[in-house]
C-alpha cells in the first residue's frame, strides 16, 4: 500500500557525491548527521542523482536541500521538489573563489575579494551582499581592463566575482527558513568521505565499503 505523504518523516537533506580513485562514485545522502541513503555509480550523472532522490522520497518528505552547487542539480531539485528551499554549500564556494584569487593575491582587488569570501560563513545575507556589490562597483573599471589581444587582463578575478553572483540567491536560504534547521554546508558529507577514503583500500573492491554507516 502506498504511504500517504502525511505519514512520512519530514527531513532536511544534505547530499554530495565523491569519486574514489576514478573507480566509482559514491552518492551520499544525510540528515541530522546520519546516512539515510547511498549508492555506487560510475559517474556523477544527474540521472543517477534523480534515481536516488526518487527512492528517498518514497520514505521521507524532503523539506529542504543542501548541495554543493554542481551544474544541473539545482534545476533537478526545482523540477522535482518545487516547494523545497535549496541551500548551496558555502564552503564549496569559498574553496572555488580561493582557487581564482589564490592564497596570496597580488592585486588589491584580489586581496579584498579573498577577505570578503573568508567572512562568508560568519556573515548575514544583508551584510555579505552589500559588501559584495560595493567591492564589485569599486573595481568595475579594473575588472574591465583588456590586453592588446582584447582579452580581459583579470579573467580569474572576474570568474570569482561571477561565481559569487551566480550562487548568491542560494547562499543564505537557511536564514529564511530557521524552523527547517537547514545546514549551510555539505561538510557532513565531506567529512564522511574523508573518513571513508582514509580507511578504504580501493584495490580490495567496492565490497569493502558496501555499508558506509
Amino acid at each position: 500500500m502506498k504511504s500517504d505523504l502525511g505519514d512520512k518523516k519530514e527531513i532536511s537533506l544534505v547530499f554530495d557525491a565523491s569519486h574514489f580513485k576514478k573507480e566509482f562514485c559514491l552518492f551520499l545522502f544525510r540528515s541530522e548527521s546520519k546516512n539515510i541513503h547511498y549508492d555506487f555509480k560510475d559517474s556523477e550523472k544527474i540521472i543517477y542523482c534523480e534515481d536516488c532522490l526518487k527512492e528517498i522520497s518514497q520514505k521521507y518528505k524532503l523539506s529542504s536541500f543542501t548541495i554543493d552547487g554542481r551544474r544541473g542539480v539545482i534545476q533537478l531539485l526545482e523540477r522535482m521538489f518545487p516547494d523545497a528551499p535549496i541551500q548551496l554549500c558555502q564552503f564549496h564556494l569559498i574553496e572555488n573563489v580561493l582557487k581564482y584569487t589564490t592564497r596570496k593575491p597580488k592585486t588589491e582587488c584580489g586581496k579584498e575579494l579573498r577577505k570578503l569570501i573568508l567572512e562568508l560563513k560568519a556573515s548575514s545575507e544583508e551584510s555579505f551582499t552589500n559588501k559584495y556589490f560595493k567591492l564589485k562597483e569599486k573595481y568595475k573599471n579594473f575588472l574591465k581592463e583588456r590586453n592588446e589581444s582584447g582579452k580581459f587582463v583579470h579573467g580569474r578575478l572576474r570568474s570569482a566575482f561571477n561565481s559569487i553572483k551566480t550562487q548568491l540567491p542560494y547562499l543564505f536560504t537557511y536564514e529564511k527558513f530557521p524552523a527547517l534547521k537547514i545546514e549551510k554546508t555539505t561538510n557532513s558529507c565531506d567529512g564522511y568521505f574523508s573518513h571513508l577514503k582514509s580507511k578504504v583500500n580501493i584495490h580490495r573492491g567496492i565490497s569493502t565499503i558496501a555499508n558506509p554507516d
